[in-house]
């Protein structure tokens, strides 16, 4: 799946626990997809067994391309 520079440079230099795989399986089946309606963007939620937490994945309004990633703790199914 295509990346922005900002997650390649920033998010995953940041949270570096956070896999690409996790990402791409948020976007490939959420348990919730949300659109963002200022920008067009697409959120994904996926539960991270790993993580003992929900991980929000945010896409371009495409619905591929993954521009940030991570934990959400008040995220409720």
């Amino acid at each position: 799946m295509p990346i922005t520079d900002y997650f390649r440079d920033d998010v995953l230099a940041k949270r570096p626990y956070i896999q690409r795989e996790w990402c791409e399986a948020a976007v490939r089946n959420p348990i919730r997809r949300e659109v963002q309606a200022d920008d067009g963007r697409i959120r994904h939620w996926i539960w991270v067994e790993a993580l003992q937490r929900y991980l929000r994945v945010v896409t371009l309004a495409d619905g591929q391309t993954i521009h940030n990633a991570f934990p959400d703790r008040r995220f409720r199914p």
